[in-house]
């Protein structure tokens, strides 16, 4: 247990000599029950004074007593049957009262075979003493009464009783308890040097719920104050009667439901919280993050709230110890008892197990590495006694998994804020930087990247030097890492296997911010096991997963912290002095000396070459030559992949058939080397190559995956890839001159996507093989493809915009789960009689792009509607043909969002479906927007919050809506006092001018509260170009709720402002001529109703005098609903909406009505079942 505090005794913050100060009358006590709880209170280490002077001399107490007191915590007060006869005691408690009351000290009263009533009313042996008192102070009755009132008000403290206790013993180990718990919490103290722990300290608390299961204090421990004892009888009295009423099964519950009341406020179900239950956490993390400070944190502030305790540094133990002697240690500790023979069998531990069960007990086991160094501790933590707790700190969280509701907690970087803090603190003892090291400090945070330990150890370096010694200290940092963090750090990568080690330092090396999947195949193919690998790493928190938004879905890649990937770049440099007999190079400089001079050997695996760091490298045709076991070679540059700076004069003759993974951005040769095996390829990436021709033949290609040649303008032909099994995506994105796609590509088992978009000379893409893997084709801009035939049972997403296509082929039908068809800037297509109404239609497409597409008008629109049935986006911009919208739109009971911008034709839009949420119809000048506008609001507000707060409006208006309770004819307004119960959001509109071009500005809208900025929001559009007259854009702004003030009624102004994209700093108001804003309130009433469905009632109310006649109207219709549904719950339910209504005195009602103007509270409606 002393090493748990090792490092925090020093810190706890303490101005007082005393944690205890005992008041006693000798002649009763001092030989016997006092003397017992001070030795076990001495046992505790709890700095107790005890007056040792038999002979009291006079009745004042002595100087000394008076300052004993004054620098005590606590003062333990043991009222015996002779204590009211000594004035010295009297006077001592007195004293003790008044440092309760001016300086919080605790006082405890301890009832020793005396009645606390005759200590509370002076009655009994008090009695008898207070009347001797009297005799003795005929001329001071003041001192008598204050004496009387002392022991009143002591006596009316929660103390403890000796009636209670049988046993002496127990009795003092119950008091002891009390007061180490007190002593704790009244402790304030601060660990030196641990900066940002606020946040883990209040979530793991919540976690273990400690000194949540303080139930059993009535019945052992006594409720002395006034009326209590007779409580204290009564509750259990309650708890026998519940006892006997739940044994019978006919009898209600609501019958007792008062005695259910005070039963569950003091005695609260266990089960509920898990309080009562032992708990076991895990607190994981990688070496360095702080989880043995952390623990040992939580140890010093929680040991004392619980009968046994054991910090245990399991690693450091049984390295020097062996796991035997751990065992035993860990037994005995928590037993309190000498330790066991080190060679004590285990045949002792099945009986200490069960006295262990008997205990509340608070358990650390420390920096545990294996399974094996706790196996024998499992069971005995499985059978702790109600109440305990157990963290166990790991790095590896697969130990975690051995404990039955283990939660874990993982311990992260400290923010950039923190780090400062603590490397400042270490450095120059002071929250903040020194003034002109700022610079130097940002670098060594930068460096440390949130670890504690680099972070400390760094400081510890640093300190005391100057600005030449830390620039010095921070360049040796790049070549020759510190050894005190990479040792530790290192420990983890020590105990992987082989094939581990190698998938760490491949990461390391290369594949840090790789996807997962690609990773894991890559690995595969390397034969390194990389499923279990990679999870044990995740395990080890060696890696991360970070989920990233990838090709339109969620993905994981792979992440590493800097200082783990120093760590493994350092393992590789330990390897050899000499780069070209390391397994693997990253350093351009050596990567360069590497190949010219054709040092590289069997050793290396794996390059990765970024060439901007290099100048113009000409090699020799050999220069790969030697290195046989190459895995992965990724040569690309860095700033810019369209260019790449090496070159081969005599060509390149060889590459190692072992690459797993070729990237070669830029590669200057037309061809690869002719000797070239793929076989074992899982990615080849040769974009922005010289390319004309990969090989000749057909080559097994069974590990491949991924082919990426896009902007490889050169390339003419692909190879017959039929032996590419596996293959699932390949990417030909602007190969220039590929006039034709082998055959062998759409016949491929496993291919997902295929990019061909801006190939501009393919004219054809024809097959009659239904594909069941394809799920994404892109042929965007291939201004040169006129025939199109290709399907698949996977296909949701299909680009032709740009394409020379005239009419699409009935074989698209076959496209079931189409989901995305993009055919803008098809000016070709066309679209005739009722072609896409036969058959099922596109019935699974729900976003559909027809903008440009010259040929469409409201007819042909018309049949491709009846053909789409599941639309939720519908794109008809540039529509130059388009002069309405056809009325079949209205059975689209799913589409959302509709853009009509530039169809400069347009002039009527019939009756949209109420689903539409989002409506823009830029520079649609002839088209009357006033119904529109209104509908679109009207939808919004339908819908709800969910589905509205993308919602907009932008159409052509230089007025604001009349609906709009603000407006102004600027670009700012300020709202008369609205209520703010049941705010949640509002409708605001902006009237921009002719001539803005939306493509150079954003557009923001800055809300203020009593002048005071509470929140900014970015207004979105999906038009990027030139108003050709005045627009009114209608949008949604949902209230910032924990800005918002104490005040019943919210004072909010609206600015909106135009802002530069290029210059974030310039912004503006002068192409915004007017503004309006409106308030929406949710008024949601729920009653449980047959099947679980919760019913909300709205209104929409038009002016503010109005509100609280709506809150009447509300609450009569839906005591309506009550009476017709379930009377019993409607009641409570009804309450419920009284309680939540907001309500206006008449005063207020007054003011409301006559400080301004009228304001149209709206009301959302949505229903939501359970």
């Amino acid at each position: 247990m002393s090493s748990a505090f090792s490092s925090i005794s020093s810190s706890v913050v303490s101005s007082k000599k005393y944690d205890v100060f005992l008041s006693f009358r000798g002649e009763d006590t001092r030989r016997n029950f006092t003397s017992h709880l001070y030795d076990a209170l001495s046992r505790k280490k709890v700095a107790t004074f005890i007056d040792n002077n038999e002979l009291e001399k006079g009745d004042e107490i002595s100087p000394a007593l008076i300052k004993a007191i004054e620098e005590s915590h606590a003062s333990i007060i043991i009222f015996s049957e002779n204590y009211a006869t000594s004035k010295w005691c009297l006077n001592e408690l007195k004293k003790i009262l008044e440092c309760k009351k001016y300086k919080e000290q605790i006082v405890i009263p301890v009832f020793y075979n005396i009645d606390p009533s005759h200590v509370r009313k002076q009655t009994g042996s008090y009695k008898q003493a207070f009347a001797k008192h009297k005799q003795d102070l005929k001329h001071n009755i003041g001192t008598l009464q204050k004496w009387k009132d002392a022991l009143t008000e002591a006596a009316n403290l929660v103390g403890w009783d000796s009636e209670n206790y049988r046993n002496e013993s127990i009795f003092i180990k119950e008091i002891v308890k009390d007061v180490l718990r007190k002593l704790n919490l009244r402790y304030q103290y601060e660990i030196k040097g641990l900066v940002g722990i606020e946040k883990n300290f209040e979530q793991i608390e919540s976690i273990l719920k400690i000194g949540s299961n303080d139930v059993s204090v009535l019945g052992k421990r006594r409720m002395v104050g006034s009326g209590m004892k007779s409580f204290a009888k009564a509750i259990n009295t309650i708890v026998m009667i519940k006892e006997r009423l739940s044994l019978l099964n006919e009898m209600d519950e609501s019958n007792i439901y008062g005695l259910n009341v005070v039963h569950n406020k003091f005695f609260p179900t266990l089960s509920e919280d898990g309080s009562n239950e032992s708990r076991v956490l895990g607190i994981w993390g990688m070496g360095g993050i702080g989880k043995t400070t952390l623990a040992k944190a939580l140890y010093a502030k929680h040991y004392s709230q619980f009968e046994g305790r054991c910090f245990l540094n399991v690693k450091d133990e049984s390295n020097k110890y062996g796991l035997n002697v751990v065992h035993n240690k860990f037994i005995s500790t928590l037993l309190e008892e000498d330790n066991l023979r080190s060679d004590a069998p285990y045949l002792e531990a099945p009986f200490s197990a069960r006295r262990i069960a008997r205990k509340k007990v608070f358990i650390v086991l420390d920096n545990v590495e294996t399974v094996e160094q706790i196996e024998d501790l499992i069971l005995e933590i499985h059978r702790l006694g109600p109440g305990s707790r157990v963290i166990i700190t790991t790095r590896d969280k697969q130990i975690l998994s051995r404990f039955s509701k283990c939660e874990i907690y993982e311990v992260k970087e400290l923010s950039k804020h923190d780090s400062l803090q603590l490397f400042s603190l270490t450095v120059f003892g002071e929250k903040h930087p020194k003034i002109g090291y700022e610079d130097l400090s940002e670098s060594v945070i930068a460096y440390c990247h949130g670890n504690p330990l680099a972070l400390k150890v760094l400081g510890a370096n640093l300190s005391l030097r100057g600005k030449e010694a830390w620039e010095s200290e921070l360049k040796k940092l790049q070549k020759i890492p510190k050894r005190e963090i990479f040792s530790v750090l290192k420990l983890s990568y020590d105990d992987l296997d082989c094939f581990q080690k190698a998938i760490f330092l491949d990461i390391a090396c290369l594949l840090r911010k790789a996807y997962k999947d690609f990773v894991i195949s890559l690995l595969e193919a390397c034969e390194f096991f990389a499923i279990i690998g990679i999870e044990v790493l995740l395990n080890k928190a060696l890696i991360q997963l970070k989920p990233i938004w990838f090709a339109g879905s969620e993905t994981d890649s792979i992440e590493m912290h800097d200082l783990l990937q120093e760590m493994g770049r350092d393992i590789v440099n330990q390897e050899s002095i000499d780069p070209g007999k390391r397994s693997r190079l990253w350093k351009a400089e050596e990567i360069s000396d590497v190949l010219k001079k054709n040092k590289g050997t069997e050793a290396v695996e794996v390059i990765t070459f970024d060439t901007t760091e290099v100048e113009d490298l000409y090699l020799k045709s050999d220069s790969f030559r030697k290195m046989t076991n190459l895995r992965y070679l990724k040569i690309y540059n860095a700033s810019d992949g369209s260019t790449c700076n090496v070159y081969f004069p005599d060509g390149l003759e060889w590459l190692s058939d072992k690459l797993r993974y070729l990237c070669w951005e830029g590669y200057c040769l037309e061809y690869l080397p002719s000797t070239f095996c793929a076989e074992m390829l899982v990615a080849l990436d040769m974009r922005n190559s010289k390319l004309k021709k990969l090989w000749d033949g057909v080559q097994n290609l069974v590990n491949l995956i991924s082919i990426e040649f896009s902007f490889s303008k050169d390339l003419i032909e692909i190879p017959d890839l039929s032996r590419a099994t596996n293959l699932q995506y390949i990417y030909l994105h602007e190969c220039e001159s590929l006039c034709q796609l082998h055959p062998s590509i759409l016949s491929l088992p496993r291919l997902g996507e295929l990019d061909l978009g801006g190939c501009i000379k393919l004219q054809s893409l024809k097959t009659n093989i239904h594909s069941t893997s394809l799920r994404k084709l892109f042929l965007t801009v291939c201004s040169s493809l006129t025939e199109f035939s290709v399907t698949s049972e996977e296909m949701t997403h299909l680009y032709l915009c740009g394409t020379a296509i005239h009419e699409l082929s009935s074989s698209i039908w076959r496209n079931s789960k189409l989901v995305f068809l993009d055919l803008s800037e098809c000016n070709k297509l066309n679209i005739v009689g009722n072609k896409l109404s036969n058959d099922h239609g596109l019935g699974s497409v729900t976003e559909l792009d027809l903008s440009g597409c010259t040929e469409i008008d409201a007819l042909s629109l018309r049949f491709i509607l009846d053909g789409v049935q599941s639309l939720n986006r519908l794109k008809l911009k540039r529509c130059c043909n388009l002069e309405c919208l056809p009325d079949n739109i209205q059975n689209h009971s799913m589409l959302k969002c509709l853009e009509l911008d530039d169809c400069k034709k347009l002039v009527s839009l019939t009756e949209l479906p109420p689903s539409v949420l989002n409506l823009s119809a830029v520079n649609c000048t002839y088209l009357d927007t006033d119904f529109t506008q209104q509908s679109i609001i009207e939808n919004m507000i339908q819908a709800g919050f969910k589905d509205v707060i993308e919602g907009f409006s932008f159409l052509p208006g230089a007025q604001v809506p009349c609906m709009f309770d603000f407006q102004k004819m600027e670009a700012s307004i300020t709202m008369s006092p609205i209520p703010k119960s049941d705010l949640h959001a509002f409708i605001f509109c902006i009237i921009l001018s002719e001539g803005f071009n939306l493509n150079n500005y954003d557009l923001h809208c800055i809300i203020f509260e009593h002048d005071k900025e509470v929140d900014r929001c970015r207004i979105i559009h999906n038009y990027h170009g030139t108003l050709i007259s005045d627009h009114a854009l209608i949008g949604w702004y949902v209230c910032n709720k924990q800005e918002s003030g104490s005040y019943d009624f919210c004072n909010l102004s609206f600015r909106f402002i135009v802002q530069e994209n290029e210059e974030k700093l310039r912004w503006s108001t002068e192409w915004i001529k007017g503004c309006g804003v409106s308030p929406l309130y949710i008024c949601e009433r729920e009653l449980e109703m047959d099947g679980g469905s919760k019913i909300v009632d709205l209104k929409l109310k038009s002016k503010a005098q109005d509100f609280a006649e709506s809150d009447w109207h509300l609450k009569k219709d839906i005591d309506e609903l009550q009476t017709r549904s379930i009377e019993g719950e409607a009641r409570s339910s009804n309450n419920e909406y009284d309680q939540e209504q907001p309500s206006y005195s008449r005063k207020e009602e007054e003011q409301l009505s006559f400080s301004r103007p009228p304001i149209k509270h709206v009301y959302i409606k949505r229903r939501r079942t359970k």
